[in-house]
């Protein structure tokens, strides 16, 4: 696996959003991808470089935000036409 940065993560992350008609701020998901990646790397026992490295895909970003998208839908948080 190649791995990944938080930067790629974050990037696909709001782009996706973009996407789909969701605005959101770049600081607060470069604030929670962060903490996300610590936790992920404190249960693991490994630095998040390792994490970044070793687990996190390219994708994953793009993934979470569709997860989002999906549940903002579902939840009818948003007028949020799917694309």
């Amino acid at each position: 696996m190649a791995g990944t940065s938080i930067i790629d993560l974050v990037d696909g992350f709001v782009a996706t959003l973009r996407r789909n008609g969701v605005e959101i701020d770049r600081q607060a998901v470069e604030a929670e991808v962060g903490e996300r990646l610590a936790d992920i790397a404190e249960r693991l026992g490994v630095g998040v470089h390792v994490v970044l490295r070793d687990y996190a895909s390219e994708d994953w970003g793009r993934q979470m935000a569709l997860a989002v998208v999906a549940q903002i839908r579902e939840d009818h948080l948003l007028d949020v036409a799917p694309r």
